[in-house]
């Protein structure tokens, strides 16, 4: 618990050169987080594919808790089919799964962010894609930041998701 008007911000890694040398997996942090949501949880992912399976699961069980989902993704409908399927299976299932696509049409600009936000007061953001290779294998790096900090990401990602380059996925 971290006092009001504080952060606090903790190391999270994947990689054989950096687990188990006393800093948490990031795996391990993002199930924590979204078992804990109660209210909300925002994500910005670059990239979602093979090895995110147990992600989409996690949401999905979120979702049923009736936990706000609100999904952003680079480009969604170039993410692998049997990702899309999965999600939009999610996106049918709930009303308060908000799915989103940011297409802009400068084939040069990506969304790269790689964030979850949980219940505005916890966030994760790093280099690691959603994916098999972003949570076990990559030597990958993020943060968990709980606070204020926390909160203005969830709010950059309210603007992002309100961007024109930014649109509701139809299914």
């Amino acid at each position: 618990m971290t006092q009001k008007g504080v952060n606090t911000v903790t190391v999270v890694v994947t990689g054989l050169a950096w687990i188990g040398r006393g800093t948490r997996s990031i795996d391990s942090a993002i199930e924590e987080m979204l078992t804990d949501a109660t209210d909300e949880i925002q994500v910005a992912a670059y990239m979602i594919t093979k090895g995110a399976e147990d992600f989409i699961k996690l949401i999905g069980e979120c979702l049923s808790r009736g936990v706000r989902v609100t999904l952003i993704v680079n480009r969604f409908r170039k993410q692998p089919q049997e990702i899309q399927h999965m999600i939009v299976q999610l996106a049918r299932q709930h009303p308060h799964f908000k799915l989103l696509e940011f297409d802009p049409k400068d084939k040069n600009e990506d969304l790269h962010a790689k964030s979850i936000v949980v219940d505005r007061s916890k966030a994760l953001v790093g280099s690691p894609n959603l994916s098999w290779k972003g949570f076990v294998l990559n030597h990958e790096l993020a943060v968990v930041v709980e606070g204020p900090a926390a909160a203005r990401i969830g709010n950059l990602l309210d603007l992002l998701a309100k961007d024109s380059r930014t649109s509701e996925v139809e299914f």
